[in-house]
C-alpha cells in the first residue's frame, strides 16, 4: 500500500530552467551592458557551469558560497572580466534574489498537491538548505509538505540511495511504500526504482524513449499521477 508520495523540486514542482535563464540574461546584462548579442551563448556557458560547481559543492569540495564565487568567475572570465570577492559577492547576492524571484510553480503542481491528502508528501532535492526552501515558501507550495530533503542536509546526493532512504525514514515509510516523481530519468525515477520506490519519469517535454525501465512509469503532466494511484488502488482491492 502506498502511503507516501516525494517528487523532486527543480524542473518537476519549480520551473527552474526557465528562472535561471532569465536572471542569467540579466545577471550578463548589468556586469556586460550593451552587449546583447552574447547574452544567448553568456546564459548556456552559465548553465553548464552551474551543474559542474554544483558537483562539487554535492561532493563537499567547496561551500555553497565558494560554488557560486567560482561559477560567477569562470563564466565571465573570457570576456577578461575579474572580481574581488566582495564584488563576487554582491553579485551573486543580486542574481540568487532574482533567481529565486522568478521561481514559478508549473500550472500542474497546485492541483496535483491539492489531491494527494491523504498520502504523506515530500520533496528531495540536490540544493542548498536555505535557497530551496526559500522557493517553496515563495512559491506557496511549503504548505504541502510533510518534510523536505535536501542533499546540503542530507549530506548526500542523488542519485545516491541514501537520501532515499533518509528521507522514508524520516516519514516513516518503507521505500515499497513510497513513490517518487522527478523530471530526470536517471537522477529521479531509476535512482528511486533501485532502492525499492515506485518511480514516476515526469517527462514534461515529451522527450523520445523508446523504452522506460520495468516499474518506472511515464508521465507528462503531475495530475497523471491521480490515475497512477487509482489503479495501485484497484489492485489493492483485487487482492483483498
Amino acid at each position: 500500500m502506498l502511503k507516501a508520495i516525494f517528487f523532486d523540486l527543480d524542473d518537476t514542482l519549480i520551473d527552474h530552467d526557465s528562472a535561471i535563464r532569465d536572471a542569467t540574461g540579466a545577471l550578463f546584462d548589468r556586469v556586460l551592458p550593451d552587449r546583447e548579442q552574447e547574452r544567448t551563448a553568456f546564459t548556456e556557458r552559465w548553465i553548464v557551469l552551474n551543474r559542474e560547481w554544483y558537483k562539487k559543492f554535492f561532493a563537499g569540495q567547496v561551500t555553497f558560497q565558494e560554488s557560486g564565487r567560482g561559477k560567477l568567475r569562470e563564466a565571465f572570465s573570457i570576456y577578461g572580466c575579474s572580481f574581488e570577492d566582495t564584488e563576487v559577492d554582491v553579485l551573486l547576492a543580486e542574481y540568487w534574489e532574482d533567481y529565486i524571484s522568478r521561481c514559478q510553480v508549473f500550472d500542474d503542481v497546485t492541483e496535483c498537491l491539492a489531491k494527494l491528502h491523504k498520502y504523506k508528501i515530500g520533496v528531495v532535492t540536490n540544493g542548498q538548505e536555505l535557497q530551496q526552501i526559500e522557493k517553496l515558501q515563495r512559491c506557496g507550495i511549503l504548505p504541502y509538505l510533510d518534510i523536505v530533503v535536501t542533499s546540503e542536509k542530507a549530506r548526500v546526493a542523488k542519485p545516491n540511495a541514501e537520501i532515499f532512504l533518509q528521507a522514508c525514514s524520516h516519514l516513516e515509510v518503507q521505500t515499497e511504500e513510497s513513490m517518487f516523481v522527478g523530471d530526470n530519468l536517471e537522477l529521479d525515477a531509476i535512482a528511486a526504482k533501485k532502492v525499492g520506490m515506485v518511480g514516476i519519469w515526469l517527462n514534461r517535454y515529451r522527450v523520445k524513449l523508446e523504452d522506460t525501465p520495468r516499474r518506472v512509469k511515464r508521465i507528462s503532466r503531475l495530475t497523471e499521477i491521480s490515475e497512477i494511484l487509482a489503479d495501485f488502488e484497484n489492485v489493492r482491492e483485487k487482492l483483498k
